[in-house]
């Protein structure tokens, strides 16, 4: 089923690197079986407005009771969406398309997007901090526009280095958009090379500002854990103070397996409410090799799915590594049926839509 043309170019390997770490096992990667799971509904609704509630609409503003992220009707929500590549990369522009992001919503069934806003490489935010911040404000727009919420990542492995720059960018963006339910912050993505005790200091500053600037809201903010956001039982040993805080997930299924989830297990049973703002059914550089490892994934969902942690898809491109879930040909403004996916997107799109 749906083998052929939405899975051209599987094969073929990336030109540089774009996911994260290589991770800590080599498991034996399976041959791709499509037959083995439901890959999702390929009809096309269009990006129209006109198909009831939008999913703010529906749980408005989120708060974190325990480990479980709720609505404002306090029930449990799971969101679940699409991280936007490296922005300063993102040279077609999917992420900032509302039209797309409108799609998405209609068809997938995407409740969240992840606006991944890099901050060292050249042309990235502290280079080009004008570009970088006008990218991030058309997807926040366009997500309060389509009705989905909306993740700001401050993506970088050494955010410490630049706690200044990251404090006044989370001001302004909690001052712009003060009171909108649709925003969730990311302030430090997958930190690197740096202890919890390091890591702790940055996110009590960031918090601070954010919480300064729009004190009567509250937002959700996802905070970063040691070694790629992976070392999540660490930090919930040593949980910052505050309210509707949570913690980084981040998996790549053909790397990380049953001793991560153990890790996240540990995590929620200190308290810790875990957030997978960035996955993939890849090796974790990305899937250069373009292979997916589609079980190993569906365990991931397995655990995920009962507890309602929410995700996002790493990632909304059309690279020819297996994370992009989109192939080279794909249109920018959405109509993205099974002709149009890549390496993990016919299982991504049936993970949304279910």
């Amino acid at each position: 089923m749906l083998r052929s043309t939405a899975l051209s170019g599987l094969l073929l390997l990336a030109l540089a690197t774009q996911g994260c770490d290589i991770g800590s096992s080599s498991p034996a990667i399976k041959p791709l079986d499509l037959d083995a799971l439901e890959m999702g509904d390929d009809s096309d609704k269009g990006a129209g407005d006109d198909l009831g509630p939008t999913p703010v609409e529906l749980h408005g503003k989120l708060h974190v009771t325990g480990t479980e992220l709720r609505d404002e009707s306090n029930h449990r929500v799971q969101l679940k969406g699409v991280s936007s590549m490296w922005l300063n990369w993102e040279n077609d522009g999917y992420a900032e398309s509302l039209q797309g992001l409108k799609w998405l919503r209609n068809n997938w069934h995407l409740s969240l997007i992840r606006a991944a806003m890099g901050i060292t490489p050249t042309g990235a935010y502290l280079t080009d901090k004008a570009k970088a911040e006008a990218q991030v404000t058309t997807i926040v727009d366009n997500a309060i526009a389509a009705g989905v919420y909306v993740l700001i990542d401050w993506h970088e492995e050494k955010a410490p280095s630049h706690q200044d720059e990251a404090v006044d960018f989370f001001s302004r963006m909690a001052t712009k958009y003060a009171g909108v339910p649709n925003v969730l912050y990311e302030p430090f993505n997958e930190p690197t090379d740096l202890t919890w005790a390091q890591i702790k200091p940055y996110h009590e500053a960031v918090v601070a500002a954010i919480r300064a600037a729009d004190p009567d809201n509250e937002n959700v903010i996802v905070l970063g854990t040691p070694n790629w956001s992976q070392d999540v039982d660490l930090a919930a040993q040593n949980k910052l103070v505050g309210n509707n805080l949570m913690y980084t997930l981040h998996f790549y299924s053909c790397s990380h397996g049953g001793y991560l989830i153990s890790k996240a297990k540990q995590a929620m049973a200190a308290g810790a409410a875990l957030f997978v703002t960035e996955w993939g059914a890849t090796a974790a550089d990305g899937g250069l090799d373009g292979l997916v490892c589609l079980d190993k994934a569906q365990t991931w969902m397995d655990f995920l799915n009962p507890l309602g942690i929410s995700w996002a898809a790493w990632k909304f491109d059309n690279c020819q590594d297996s994370t992009c879930f989109l192939s080279a040909d794909a249109p920018v403004d959405g109509g993205w049926t099974s002709q149009y996916l890549h390496g993990e997107g016919l299982y991504v799109r049936a993970r949304m839509q279910e």
